[in-house]
């Protein structure tokens, strides 16, 4: 065996346990897990003493490249990724001149993803919003996206009709692939801003009186009840709401085929915060109540979640304040790709809510399967890529909008005082970022085609 690099004396955690000992890998891979004196000769090592090594974050919901809306790009995105524990990124789709729906426009997208990105990337297909739109889904599979991304509701990209919509999923069915959900009901949501517009409210609670649950709720029930008829695999993007959450326990009770994830602004963030953040936290489905975040937390712990993502979506503060003037022209998103690992580390595993088992499975290893990137990402074990997140659990400090690699110059957690620290970002066993600094170039990262030879979950 030629060794590439051991790290030794730290905690290696899994979803089996944790194991002090060390990781050694070769060309790329983890080539074993043991106790330091059972570990390889290597020429590189690297000393873990009181830090703790897991699989590579994986988030399963971002917009790096979304041409001409986000000034973000693979480079940028990608390097907030590195520095903040996340190996791998899954992109949702682009829009426009390279709508990803083709695939001439997907090789368009993989080609510039080569050349600039620092971690590895999968990709959407989508986003589907008509008939035309279908033609190409097998092929698209062929090409190794995760699944396609559809998003119902009132915007531009929503997709036309509850016939497409029920096509879409019958061919996604046929094909093997999965059905990515924004779940929003686009009449519902007309209906309600329309009233707000009327009565001439201006505060910034009024956007999430906009998208009260029942829009998000009544939307999941229409996609399980089509999912249940076609036999597809569904994936609610962005859960909000303990009503969608209860669909979805309902759902996997059947032994539907039913995904869920949520982010971390769903969690510690509500409706409350507009009243200090203002326009900072509009996005969509909006920020909801107290009693949904705990519904989402429960639903982590005990399973009914089934991953954790950011929905990254790089404004700027100058962007963003245009719904000062007009809350309603707000653009919707925030970034999340340098926070996820630790806000969530810190409330949720360091703050008693999950354990740091669960924290793995929400993070690495499920998404890796939903995603049919299972065992190559979202493992430790011998054959997987060597992918590590090295966390310093013990370090104390505030999240600072300053220190952002991507083009946001903001976060709603700027300030947040915070307990373990993403140290170190491994990506096929090379060093990508170090404290904070990125130490990879870009090109680095490597595509990475779903495979569904198997239901892994």
């Amino acid at each position: 065996m030629v060794v590439d690099l051991v790290l030794l004396n730290g905690k290696i955690a899994t979803t089996a346990g944790i194991v002090e000992g060390g990781i050694a890998v070769e060309n790329g891979k983890v080539a074993a897990l043991a106790k330091e004196a059972n570990l390889p000769k290597a020429d590189r090592r690297t000393d873990l003493r009181g830090k703790i090594a897991l699989p590579g974050v994986i988030d399963g919901h971002t917009q790096v490249f979304r041409p001409p809306f986000l000034n973000e790009t693979f480079e940028t995105g990608t390097r907030a990724a590195a520095v903040g524990g996340v190996t791998t990124v899954v992109d949702m789709p682009s829009l426009g001149e390279m709508l990803t729906t083709t695939v001439s426009n997907l090789r368009r997208k993989l080609e510039i993803g080569q050349k600039e990105s620092l971690v590895d990337f999968a990709l959407y297909a989508g986003e589907i919003k008509e008939e035309e739109h279908l033609n190409e889904i097998p092929e698209l599979v062929g090409e190794g996206v995760v699944g396609f991304k559809i998003t119902m509701g009132a915007y531009e990209t929503s997709i036309q009709s509850d016939g497409v919509l029920l096509e879409a999923f019958r061919r996604i069915a046929d094909s093997g692939s999965l059905a990515t959900v924004h779940a929003e009901n686009g009449q519902l949501l007309k209906h309600f801003k329309a009233q707000l517009v009327r009565s001439k409210r201006t505060d910034f609670a009024a956007y999430s009186d906009s998208r009260p649950n029942i829009v998000e709720e009544e939307a999941i029930s229409r996609c399980l009840l089509y999912s249940r008829s076609t036999g597809n695999r569904l994936h609610i993007a962005h859960l909000s709401t303990a009503e969608g959450l209860q669909l979805v326990r309902e759902a996997k009770s059947r032994g539907l085929p039913v995904t869920a994830e949520t982010c971390p602004h769903y969690l510690l963030l509500t409706r409350d915060d507009f009243e200090r953040l203002g326009p900072l936290i509009v996005y969509n489905p909006p920020p909801r109540s107290k009693r949904d975040a705990e519904a989402l937390w429960a639903g982590l712990a005990e399973g009914m979640v089934d991953n954790l993502v950011t929905d990254h979506c790089s404004y700027s503060r100058e962007e963003k304040s245009v719904g000062e003037k007009d809350l309603w022209s707000t653009p919707p998103g925030i970034p999340g790709l340098e926070t996820l690992v630790p806000l969530m580390f810190s409330e949720g595993v360091d703050g008693g809510r999950i354990s740091l088992q669960r924290f793995i499975q929400l993070t690495s290893e499920k998404p890796a399967k939903i995603y049919g990137l299972y065992p190559r990402k979202g493992s430790l074990q011998p054959g997987s890529d060597a992918d590590i997140t090295v966390i310093d659990p013990g370090k104390i400090w505030r999240i600072d909008a300053d220190e952002l690699e991507c083009v946001a110059d903001f976060t709603p957690f700027d300030g947040w005082k915070v307990k373990g620290k993403q140290v170190a970002t491994y990506v096929r066993g090379t060093l990508v970022s170090s404290d904070g600094e990125v130490v990879s170039p870009p090109g680095f990262g490597k595509y990475m085609p779903a495979r569904r030879s198997a239901n892994l979950y």
